[in-house]
């Protein structure tokens, strides 16, 4: 029975070390606004509240950034990818992983409207299939370092 419990607790130890791994992942968050000229807003998924953004706030997964007008706002991801947003823009991370140890992860960003300049990181780099950026109308596959999204009203 003592043998059996212990057991028990050394592999409760050891699923627990393991998870700790992808907690880091999520308290990281997706990146940092780094830049903002003038206002804009984050909404988060959880609450649906869209509340006002500084530089040096975090930024998560589920997240959706919009600009307002004459505003601009940039994002340095986890990986160094660099998103600058113009004005009355406005984007979703859809998912983000990352590990800096290993350039492992992926993501996905939604375009939704307005002008958005891309910078790839080192995710695009290490691995450009697990880099996705959609747009209303399309998928944009990552071949280059460097790009420009307009999407027209």
């Amino acid at each position: 029975m003592i043998i059996g419990h212990t057991v028990r607790q050394g592999l409760a130890a050891v699923v627990l070390l393991a998870a700790l791994p992808a907690i880091a992942w999520s308290a990281d968050g997706a990146g940092t606004i780094k830049t903002l000229s003038g206002s804009a807003t984050v909404t988060k998924a959880a609450s649906g509240l869209a509340l006002p953004i500084a530089a040096g706030q975090r930024v998560y997964a589920g997240d959706r950034i919009a600009t307002g007008p004459d505003s601009y706002v940039g994002i340095m991801l986890n990986d160094d990818t660099r998103l600058t947003l113009g004005p009355g823009s406005e984007l979703v991370i859809r998912e983000f992983q990352f590990s800096p140890a290993t350039y492992a992860g992926g993501f996905l960003v939604s375009f939704l409207k307005g002008t958005v300049k891309v910078v790839t990181g080192l995710l695009a780099t290490a691995s450009p299939e697990r880099v996705q950026f959609t747009t209303p109308s399309g998928t944009i596959g990552i071949r280059g370092t460097e790009f420009v999204v307009d999407l027209e009203p």
